[in-house]
């Protein structure tokens, strides 16, 4: 089972493959079928009476929270799903099929669970750092083909790893794919389906490889620091929007953590008083930005209105749609995976002036509508009991490991281990922002690690709590 996992961790980047139509989307993922074997064998092995852990998962807890948020959605939304068509799509599918998703998801979240804090290094850090060495090597690679030093060796490669991208003609309405054939977009994405999708990869990685190089033994240290530095250029050559920002997010946790729990003899007042008011700082730096996208969020949705980027009218666009739907329907939402069913009601008029959108409406075989926010889908679909419960979960989760964190006896691999288990909290966070799939598994793999964390944290703190002070202990003469 361990070995599944670890092939499933290995293969995450390689989302664009060719897969079981039946499946979706995650027919697409390298990763799934590692990682659909590990969750049916470490299942049945359950079932044979081995020890895994079900009753007391804490992921199996928070998963059936979020299905009965799913459950109440439904229940107020049932006529309306029942009803639903578009596109030859029932809404009945569609929501079978987005629950099909978290489930995987949850199931996979458990799988993570059961994987010991000891091991982390070995599995974690060693094959996440497999998976960054993959996609690092591609990427440079790539970075040669398109400087148009390969010849066609570049080309034929590509239309291997990315098989759902290497049409001429778009199957779903026989018009030419202007980005393959013009080459319009130039960006680099290694071996994932899209720009973005390497980015949310890259997000989820860096925390891992960094873990590897702070807990490597002698003789790997040299190999994990070189791998490190590599895969920092990769994401910086790359010059991916939502990489860097993910570089940002853990660069920046990371520093919060470090400046606020490093070990404090021989710290002056200035420096103490600089770490009580760095995370005031933080805090209401993300207020303001908050405030501020808010008071300006007309005008930023005009200035992208007018402009020219196809992919920023479209994003938005959609996302004004999402944000929309959630204002009326804002307590249950529409229903899992209902979006695509009432979108067309609340698209903004400026929206079709991307190339992208009409077909979407019209062809049956055309790319489904997404929300590209994973905030404006669940305002949208699970309305505020979803959105608000998305991000008390995943706060509640870094901030229960980081208060553990500043715990003085804690070994160092489990701190580190904790510290990069945060970064991933903040990273799904961040990623949310630009992207609206349940689907990657980064984020459930996250939550099965966050999980596990939290709970060997309250175990330490019960027994600390029963049992009496070494005084108490010693026997009386």
């Amino acid at each position: 089972m361990t070995g599944l996992f670890a092939a499933g961790l290995a293969t995450i980047p390689f989302d664009a493959m060719p897969g079981p139509s039946a499946l979706g989307e995650l027919g697409y993922e390298l990763s799934f079928p590692f990682f659909a074997v590990a969750i049916a064998s470490a299942a049945a092995l359950t079932l044979l009476g081995r020890p895994f852990a079900v009753r007391s998962a804490l992921a199996l807890r928070i998963g059936l929270a979020f299905l009965a948020v799913i459950a109440l959605s439904y229940i107020s939304n049932a006529a309306d799903i029942g009803g639903a068509l578009f596109r030859e799509r029932s809404g009945i599918n569609k929501f079978a099929t987005s629950l099909m998703v978290i489930l995987y998801g949850l199931s996979l979240a458990w799988l993570a669970e059961q994987l010991e804090p000891k091991h982390y290094a070995r599995v974690l850090g060693r094959f996440v750092g497999w998976s960054a060495s993959l996609a690092t090597a591609y990427l440079a690679f790539e970075f040669a083909g398109r400087q148009g030093w390969l010849g066609g060796a570049f080309e034929t490669l590509d239309h291997l790893i990315h098989s759902r991208q290497a049409d001429v003609i778009n199957p779903w309405d026989g018009s030419v794919n202007q980005k393959v054939a013009f080459g319009w977009d130039q960006r680099l994405r290694s071996v994932s389906f899209e720009p973005p999708a390497f980015g949310n990869y890259t997000g989820f990685a860096w925390p891992w490889i960094w873990y590897a190089v702070v807990t490597a033994p002698a003789g790997r240290q040299l190999r994990t620091v070189a791998l490190f530095l590599a895969f920092n250029i990769a994401i910086l050559v790359a010059a991916n929007r939502t990489a860097l920002l993910m570089l940002v997010a853990n660069t920046s946790t990371l520093a919060l953590l470090w400046t606020i729990y490093r070990p404090r003899r021989s710290v002056g007042e200035a420096v103490a008083a600089a770490r009580l008011a760095l995370p005031v700082v933080v805090m209401l730096s993300g207020v303001f930005a908050a405030w501020w996208t808010l008071t300006n969020y007309g005008s930023i949705v005009e200035s992208v209105a007018i402009g020219d980027s196809v992919s920023n009218i479209s994003r938005l666009g959609l996302q004004v749609a999402g944000w929309t739907m959630f204002v009326d329907h804002p307590i249950f939402g529409t229903g899992l995976g209902q979006f695509g069913f009432h979108v067309s009601q609340y698209l903004p008029n400026w929206i079709f002036r991307s190339p992208e959108i009409a077909p979407m409406l019209r062809f049956p075989d055309a790319p489904w509508p997404n929300v590209f926010s994973l905030y404006a889908r669940l305002g949208a679909e699970l309305g505020a009991i979803g959105l608000v419960g998305w991000v008390v979960l995943w706060v509640g989760l870094g901030g229960a490991m980081a208060l553990r964190t500043a715990i003085p006896d804690e070994k160092k691999v489990e701190l580190f281990a904790r510290q990069a288990a945060i970064m991933n909290c903040v990273g799904v966070l961040v990623a949310g922002i630009a992207s609206d799939t349940f689907r990657t598994p980064m984020m459930w793999i996250a939550l099965g690690v966050a999980a596990r964390l939290v709970a060997e944290n309250r175990k330490v703190i019960a027994k600390k709590r029963v049992q009496p002070p070494a005084a108490e202990q010693a026997p009386r003469h």
